[in-house]
């Protein structure tokens, strides 16, 4: 039996005899709940459906229907008496594929159509530029900087990583779900904590809500970036060295950046999450109540797509401009790296203010931080005893 896909699947659905694009989302702890994004040009909407087993096929019955918004979120509007007949009357039988589900939706009226999901074959990767040296990734900063307008930066621990939010990796992929049930839970305690209150109308203390969110190991659909390469440098080394993976299959870290003209046209006043058309957004969090967010000059993008470098790549496309970069280096680098990212004032201790980030630097230093070169000073041994010496007596 093919084990069913949850996750982030694409497809099409045929209404009225037009192949209208779709987006799937399914929660791995939610898999019998299927949020359904159809895209059409002025009637954007979204439906949750409730998947139950009818043989070897699973048959979807809608429970709720979004519409789309002017602010691009979507709303839970009141049903008029022919919608609400709609929505019971129809449902859809979908076989379970390899690739995803494949089946047809029936209505009323005798209406219908065959609809499809498949998962994302995440093939379109950027292409990184190799450098050899930490010399060769300077220059390359430079020179990406003055000829593209780099503009934010994030490092990887390996080039074998994309681009996607821990909230996907966590196996979520409903924006919606995770607005209404985890980001009040988690703010509810973060209130508690830092004795402090965030206004739930207002879009900046949502935003400082996730920030927090991110910055203290919570998933969320926000990827984190840096102003600065060599912050993203010092993350995608670190990384690279404390996680100590199969050297042979993870030989290099990337450094990702986008450009500033991405950033420009993809920054909105008020980012809202949960939408019906997928997307990407650059959005800058305050930094209160974050000092880890202020040290590494933390910049992010949002997104309900889960394989994002792949969606970038299709903007890239549509534009026929490259906005996306990345670059390479050897992991054995390490030792120059964090030596020269600590000339920089660039360590554990700057990035993560407090004891942590001491420890952490102090143990970065103990495992990689390259040996001196000149022989170790003749230091006198300790005494045996651990006991407080004695002091010589006076002569008498």
């Amino acid at each position: 039996m093919v084990k069913r896909a949850t996750g982030q699947l694409w497809g099409n659905v045929e209404i009225n005899g037009v192949n209208l694009s779709t987006m799937l989302c399914i929660d791995s702890d939610a898999p019998d709940e299927f949020m359904l994004h159809i895209l059409e040009d002025g009637n954007d909407r979204a439906v949750l459906a409730i998947a139950s087993s009818e043989g070897e096929l699973l048959r979807l019955t809608p429970k709720f229907l979004y519409r789309h918004a002017q602010d691009g979120s979507w709303l839970l509007p009141a049903l008029n008496e022919q919608e609400v007949k709609e929505m019971r009357e129809t449902s859809a039988l979908l076989a379970v594929t390899a690739a995803g589900y494949e089946g047809r939706w029936i209505g009323p009226d005798d209406r219908g159509g065959a609809i499809s999901f498949s998962l994302s074959d995440k093939d379109d990767r950027v292409i990184a530029e190799y450098c050899e040296t930490w010399d060769d990734f300077k220059s390359w900063v430079t020179t990406l900087r003055r000829n593209n307008g780099a503009a934010i930066y994030r490092g990887h621990g390996s080039n074998q990583f994309r681009l996607e939010t821990t909230l996907s990796r966590a196996g979520r992929n409903r924006i919606e779900r995770y607005c209404a049930e985890t980001v009040p839970q988690f703010r509810n305690h973060t209130e508690a904590l830092l004795s402090t209150w965030f206004d739930k109308t207002s879009a900046d203390d949502f935003s400082t809500v996730l920030g927090l969110a991110q910055h203290h190991g919570l998933p969320i659909p926000l990827l984190d970036w840096t102003a600065s390469p060599y912050v993203a440098a010092f993350f995608a080394f670190t990384d690279a060295l404390d996680a100590r993976r199969d050297p042979q299959e993870h030989s290099h870290v990337r450094i990702f950046a986008l450009t500033n003209e991405f950033v420009e046209l993809t920054t909105q006043p008020i980012v809202t999450l949960p939408r019906v058309r997928p997307y990407v957004a650059s959005l800058s969090i305050s930094a209160r109540s974050n000092p880890r967010l202020y040290a590494q000059q933390g910049q992010f993008l949002v997104s309900n797509v889960s394989a994002m470098e792949d969606f970038i790549r299709h903007v890239e496309r549509a534009a026929q401009k490259r906005v996306l970069f990345a670059a390479d280096i050897p992991t054995e680098a390490a030792s120059d790296v964090l030596e020269d990212l600590t000339f920089m004032g660039l360590t554990a201790a700057t990035m993560f203010p407090g004891l942590d980030g001491i420890c952490k630097m102090m143990r970065h230093e103990m495992s990689f931080k390259r040996r001196a070169q000149h022989a170790a000073p003749n230091v006198p041994s300790p005494p045996l005893s651990l006991e407080e010496p004695q002091q010589p007596k006076a002569a008498e």
